[in-house]
């Protein structure tokens, strides 16, 4: 069985290449996978499917990241929603950057190349644990 399967994902990512390589990642263990370019797009799409994970870069152009997990952690509130876990990624190698990240309603923080296998088992045990809290 594919570790993802039923889990439905957002992956907000601005690289063309980046993206592809995520969603093609994500899909092959069994995700339902939107992709977006841009935070306006990765709110639309988190808003409209109330993703169980959102894979989300931090320079995004226009809106960076941590506007996007704002806006999706206020409509998880206000439509008392189970929180979307949230994982950024990201090429910044700072511990500033990654504070920063947690304290803005990530979850999970990962440095750009994201590791595929790494993604892949951190999304399917928080989707899990989320599952059974």
């Amino acid at each position: 069985m594919t570790r993802l399967e039923q889990v439905t994902i957002v992956v907000v990512e601005d690289d063309v290449a980046s993206r592809q390589s995520l969603t093609t990642v994500l899909e092959a263990e069994g995700a339902r996978v939107v992709a977006a370019a841009d935070a306006e797009q990765g709110i639309e799409a988190a808003l409209d499917l109330a993703p169980d994970a959102i894979v989300c870069d931090i320079d995004l152009p226009a809106m960076d990241g941590f506007y996007l997990i704002q806006r999706l952690r206020e409509d998880e509130i206000r439509n008392d929603r189970l929180p979307a876990v949230a994982i950024a990624i990201t090429g910044h190698a700072d511990e500033a950057y990654r504070l920063r990240s947690i304290g803005e309603g990530f979850h999970h923080f990962m440095r750009k190349p994201a590791d595929p296998e790494r993604l892949v088992t951190l999304i399917a045990d928080a989707v899990g644990a989320r599952a059974v809290g």
